[in-house]
C-alpha cells in the first residue's frame, strides 16, 4: 500500500495551477492507494457544485487535473474546518482509488466553529484493502501551545471516534516539530501512535518544511511537522520526503510524506 500526506497551501501559492499538474501528475504515476491533504480551500462565496463543494475547490480541481493522466477512478471526501484569510473555506480532503465503504467528518477541537481558527474539522474514510477494513483520517492540527486545546485529547477524538479493532492511520500536518519539540512529539505517541517515519526500513531525513512559514513565521530551522501515524505497529518498507525538488517539484510550502506499508 502506498500513501501520501500534504499540506497543499491551496490557492496561496504561485503558479498554483502548474503546481496542481505537478500534483496530479505524480498521483497518476505512483497510484497511491490514499491521498490526504490538508489546507484544501474553496473561496467562500463561489457558486456550489454539489453538497459543500463550490468551484474551484483544490481537491476538485485535482481530481479533474487527474483525470487528464488515468483512467482511474479517485472518490474524494472534504469537510470544510474553518474560515482561513477572511475568504476560504479551509478544509482537509482525502482522496482513495478505493470503494469508500463509509465515510466521516467531525471537529477534535473543543472549539467547533467554522469562525474560530483553532476549530480542526477532520475527514475519514474507512476502505477495505486485502480483506481488512482501514480507517483513514486526514488532520491538520493546532500548534502544541494552543492555549485552548489539548493535542492529546484532540487525537484521543480521533482514536474513540470507532469502537472497534480496526487499524486507525492518521495522516497530515500536526504542526508539531519532533526535532525542535521533542516533548510536544512525544505526547503525540505516548496517546497509543506509532510513527510510520521511525517504523520504515528505508527513511531520508524526514523534513516536511526547511523555511518560515505561516504559524512558524520566526522559525526558520528545518523541521519534522508532517507525519503518517497508525495505531498498530506496521511493516513500512519506505518512508520518504516528496515535493522537495529533490523528489518531485515543491507544490506546497510543506513538502510531502509519502509510505509504503507491507500487509
Amino acid at each position: 500500500m502506498k500513501i501520501l500526506t500534504v499540506n497543499v497551501h491551496a490557492w496561496l501559492e504561485e503558479n498554483q495551477m502548474e503546481k496542481i499538474d505537478v500534483l496530479a501528475r505524480t498521483i497518476a504515476e505512483k497510484q497511491y492507494d490514499v491521498i490526504a491533504m490538508q489546507e484544501v480551500n474553496q473561496l467562500m462565496n463561489n457558486k456550489i457544485i454539489f453538497d459543500d463543494i463550490r468551484e474551484e475547490n483544490y481537491a476538485w480541481v485535482l481530481l479533474e487535473t487527474l483525470q487528464k493522466y488515468t483512467d482511474t477512478d479517485y472518490y474524494l471526501h472534504w469537510s470544510n474546518s474553518h474560515i482561513g484569510f477572511g475568504k476560504y473555506n479551509e478544509g482537509v480532503a482525502v482522496i482513495t482509488r478505493h470503494k469508500i465503504k463509509t465515510e466521516d467528518e467531525f471537529y477534535c477541537t473543543f472549539a467547533q466553529s467554522v469562525r474560530t481558527i483553532s476549530a480542526r474539522r477532520i475527514v475519514g474514510i474507512t476502505i477495505n484493502y486485502e480483506g481488512q477494513d482501514i480507517e483513514f483520517y486526514s488532520c491538520h492540527m493546532n500548534l502544541p501551545n494552543c492555549e485552548t486545546e489539548d493535542m492529546g485529547k484532540n487525537i484521543q477524538t480521533i482514536l474513540n471516534r470507532t469502537q472497534n479493532n480496526n487499524l486507525k492511520i492518521l495522516m497530515g500536518d500536526f504542526n508539531t516539530d519532533a526535532i525542535g519539540n521533542v516533548a510536544a512529539y512525544e505526547n503525540i505517541l505516548s496517546q497509543g501512535l506509532f510513527d510510520t517515519y521511525v517504523m520504515a526500513e528505508k527513511k531520508d531525513d524526514g523534513i516536511t518544511v526547511d523555511k518560515s512559514i505561516h504559524g512558524w513565521d520566526n522559525d526558520k530551522a528545518k523541521k519534522r511537522l508532517d507525519y503518517i501515524f497508525s495505531n498498530k505497529e506496521l511493516k513500512v518498507k519506505e518512508s520518504k520526503v516528496i515535493f522537495n525538488n529533490k523528489n518531485k517539484e515543491i507544490v506546497s510550502d510543506h513538502f510531502g510524506i509519502e509510505v509504503e506499508i507491507e500487509f
